[in-house]
């Protein structure tokens, strides 16, 4: 169809959308990740607190050793070349990878003692080692110095391997994770089936969504338990109402209209044929017979009375074009169809032949209403009017045909008449690039159609052309 192309906008390209169910779950698998994050975090901070502190009571432990050994030997108790002992208070207290070391005095190292880590066991992974390393930047090492009586003998050391803090932290996240991840699954399972079973009036409502935008405005929804869904029901159900009755209503009105403009044309129509045509037939008459007194009589006047016959001859086709025009005589005399084959070859000859224009009909059109074929005249002779001036086109077909009811739409006693047009040019409609996308003439179709109750769709071919198609309802008034 002769359509500005800036008629049809582009839709917007819908966003890939998550399902409502899928995304609460991932919400809440997020909240629980970040709470196993802090929850590592503090297991992380607690082990190291526990592991200085550990520390700290083996330092003072042996530190009071020592002392108790430094006392003994001023004593002449001990012997002091067992200084420093301390195997009695830290066996069975010392840990793996726990390490004290006695310096002297003068830097020396005087005693270490150490248990060392098996790495195979309960080993962290890499990952997990990196973050503890830069997490654990702060040493676990505890120094106390070692004196008696005023006399300062060096200083114990007590320190503990990063790899055995790593691996004691590894051991409490990893039991946190797969707790963390058991709980999770749990809840993620049963809020599935929760919103699930509470979500599930959503597919009414999107069904209902469907039909609406489909154009079944008699759509209504259920009642709902929910009070939130019970008051989309309500909302939805007002909206289709009064869409409903406003579509009624402007379908009433446009009928009103396409009908009075008919029923104007047709008594313009009869005045015209009853009085100027008799008046011009008349006036036709008259001329004749000056011409045929002035041949004989007053050649004089001769052209005068040629030119006056060959004026009225000039407007009696033009009244009768003018009468084909309000109201083509083969709707009447031969129906729809007949019609419609002489508007096509009209339309060709308009054209110069450079348009050919074909028609197909599927099925008997007799059946329709005298108004309701008024109109689809009126809609194809529009088209194909827009066609012969504004596209550019070589070819054009037109398609009548019965169908079944659109899908959304109520067909019980009703026929479906599919209205096809379309054509393989270009160019605006009525000349004019509109802003809204219609010209004068897509409106005035638009206008029928609705007076009729059905949809009018234009479809973009791109370089192929444009095409309409119209879905219009009728009354069962017999076998079509």
């Amino acid at each position: 169809m002769a359509v500005a192309k800036a008629s049809l906008a582009a839709e917007p390209v819908a966003s890939p959308s998550l399902d409502l169910k899928w995304s609460l779950m991932l919400r809440v698998v997020a909240v629980a990740l970040l709470c196993f994050l802090l929850a590592a975090a503090l297991t992380l901070f607690g082990t190291y607190r526990e592991v200085r502190k550990a520390n700290e009571t083996i330092a003072d432990i042996v530190v009071r050793q020592l002392q108790v050994q430094l006392f003994r030997i001023e004593s002449a108790i001990g012997v002091a070349a067992q200084f420093p002992d301390w195997d009695y208070v830290t066996d069975g207290v010392q840990s793996a990878g726990q390490c004290i070391q006695y310096i002297k005095a003068d830097g020396s190292i005087g005693r270490s003692s150490c248990i060392g880590v098996n790495r195979s066991d309960d080993a962290p992974p890499a990952w997990f080692s990196a973050l503890g390393n830069w997490l654990l930047a702060a040493r676990t090492e505890i120094a106390r110095p070692v004196a008696y009586h005023g006399k300062s003998y060096g200083t114990l050391v007590v320190t503990t391997e990063t790899a055995a803090v790593l691996a004691a932290i590894w051991k409490d996240v990893s039991a946190l994770l797969g707790l963390t991840a058991l709980v999770v699954g749990a809840i993620c399972l049963l809020q599935y089936i929760a919103i699930s079973r509470a979500l599930r009036p959503t597919k009414d409502i999107l069904a209902g969504l469907d039909r609406l935008a489909r154009g079944d405005l008699s759509s209504r929804l259920p009642s709902f338990r929910l009070v939130e869904l019970q008051r989309i029901s309500e909302v939805f159900n007002t909206l289709a109402a009064g869409l409903d009755r406003t579509m009624r209503e402007r379908t009433a009105l446009a009928a009103r209209l396409v009908d009075g403009q008919e029923q104007e044309r047709r008594h313009l129509a009869r005045e015209l044929h009853d009085e100027l045509a008799q008046s011009l037939s008349a006036m036709s008459a008259v001329a004749a017979s000056i011409k045929a007194t002035a041949e004989t009589e007053c050649p004089a006047l001769l052209p005068e009375a040629s030119q006056l016959s060959q004026s009225s001859m000039a407007m009696m086709r033009f009244l009768r074009t003018t009468l084909r025009t309000l109201r083509p005589p083969e709707i009447d005399d031969f129906g729809l169809a007949a019609g419609l084959s002489a508007l096509a070859r009209n339309q060709e000859r308009w054209a110069g032949r450079e348009l050919k224009i074909s028609l197909a009909v599927d099925g008997d059109l007799q059946g329709l209403p005298p108004t309701a074929a008024s109109h689809v005249y009126r809609i194809v002779q529009e088209g194909l009017t827009n066609i012969a001036k504004h596209a550019k086109a070589s070819r054009a077909r037109v398609s009548l045909g019965f169908r079944a009811a659109p899908e959304g739409q109520a067909g019980c006693g009703r026929q479906w008449l599919a209205l096809t047009i379309e054509d393989d040019g270009c160019g605006a409609v009525d000349g004019i690039e509109a802003r809204e996308g219609e010209g004068f003439g897509l409106i005035g179709m638009r206008e029928r159609v609705m007076a009729l109750g059905g949809r009018l769709e234009i479809i973009d071919l791109g370089e192929r052309g444009f095409k309409l198609q119209a879905m219009i309802p009728f009354e069962t008034q017999g076998s079509f």
